[in-house]
């Protein structure tokens, strides 16, 4: 579909669900052109900071013929990299460079979506074949800078890529396309107007035959039909002593705001759930909680107590114990770095070998923990993860 798009010079979408291989698919296709004489390049890649590392890999893996430069670091970093990698003409390639006039040495960029914009001027001097922009729900408003630096490069053909379902969304959808074809997708107020019911089966029906030139999107279920359904679990955990005696205090403490005709305000109640949720995670997470627990000679908590202190650590005592026993792994996700923090106090009592990543964990870190993590024979047991930084991963 990528290649009979780009034949008929349309510019693309590929939507497919995350996990059915957008990365592969995309660095296959610009390798096909490259291999059977259609294009040459360059190419131009933008994606997040965190994936860089994972681009760089696959693109060893599936188009080893590529000379593929990566475009990062601080201002002389990348003055060293034009220097060395950029052009064959020597005297346009320095720290005073702001254009490239001469052939291009490598065949794709690989950079992040901050240098698309900081280094506008030279990159935008350059002619490219394909621009690739993963995760492209960056430029769902024509009012950010990183749409409208794009918007004025210099680019034959354009293919972003998203897991994100965007016909939920008829705003972010049509920046996408009138990022892509302009002079057809130019009106948001009509486009809004043309599906204001898109529940309706016609209107659905129009729209997806608008779309269908331009995007792709396929779900695992389309796909892959003997991969087995997904299997969720949901374990009802009866709150500890502890926890209880803190619920019912942040309820009580709360009292007026709870009640109907306190008027409580909306922000207050959002604040009373999130204290309900901490507690219902572990009541270590609030700093007098913590600071009375009892604690170990190196001045870690206690590790009894602290599995005692929350109904949800007791039974992940003992479904860990069970799952190393017959020789499984696990990867503990949570919304909040405390928790993280917490989790990782108890695997280390506990004498569990784990990896970590969230948002303090940088790009090179990430991938070396997820290589280690899945390095044959690993004794990794336990990945902790932050959700939020999980989805670029």
């Amino acid at each position: 579909w990528l290649r009979y798009s780009w034949g008929q010079g349309i510019d693309t979408i590929l939507a497919d669900e995350m996990g059915l291989g957008k990365t592969i698919q995309t660095i296959t296709f610009l390798y096909s052109l490259y291999k059977e004489g259609h294009c040459k390049g360059p190419f131009l890649v933008s994606v997040p900071l965190s994936t860089l590392i994972n681009w760089e890999r696959e693109f060893e893996t599936w188009a080893p013929d590529f000379y593929v430069v990566s475009y990062v670091g601080d201002k002389d970093s990348r003055v060293t990299i034009r220097e060395n990698e950029f052009s064959f003409d020597d005297s346009r390639s320095g720290v005073r460079c702001n254009k490239i006039k001469g052939a291009v040495k490598f065949h794709v960029l690989l950079t992040s979506y901050e240098l698309i914009s900081i280094d506008a001027p030279l990159l935008g001097s350059i002619e490219w074949a394909v621009l690739v922009v993963d995760e492209a729900h960056r430029l769902k408003s024509n009012q950010s800078k990183f749409f409208r630096l794009l918007a004025g490069y210099n680019i034959r053909n354009k293919l972003l890529l998203t897991g994100t379902p965007l016909q939920n969304n008829l705003e972010e959808l049509f920046h996408l396309l009138n990022f892509l074809t302009p002079e057809k997708f130019n009106d948001l107020t009509v486009f809004q107007n043309e599906f204001a019911d898109i529940s309706k089966e016609e209107q659905v029906k129009r729209l997806h035959e608008m779309l269908g030139p331009h995007m792709l999107r396929r779900l695992k279920a389309d796909v892959l039909k003997n991969m087995p359904s997904k299997s969720e679990f949901i374990v009802r955990v009866e709150l500890s002593p502890m926890q209880k005696k803190y619920y019912k205090y942040i309820l009580t403490r709360n009292f007026e705001a709870l009640n109907p005709r306190g008027g409580g305000q909306q922000v207050s109640l959002l604040n009373i759930m999130m204290d309900l949720k901490k507690c219902c995670n572990h009541p270590y997470l609030f700093p007098a909680a913590a600071q009375e627990a009892p604690t170990s000679i190196n001045g870690s908590y206690e590790i009894g107590a602290l599995t005692r202190a929350a109904g949800k650590l007791v039974l992940l005592s003992k479904m860990l114990k069970k799952l190393q026993e017959t020789n499984h792994r696990v990867l503990i996700f949570s919304q909040m770095t405390k928790m993280l923090d917490i989790l990782e106090d108890y695997l280390e009592g506990e004498g569990y070998k784990y990896e970590r990543i969230d948002g303090s964990i940088t790009g090179n870190q990430r991938q070396e923990a997820i290589d280690r993590f899945n390095a044959p024979g690993a004794q990794q047991f336990v990945f902790l993860l932050s959700t939020r930084y999980f989805i670029e991963i």
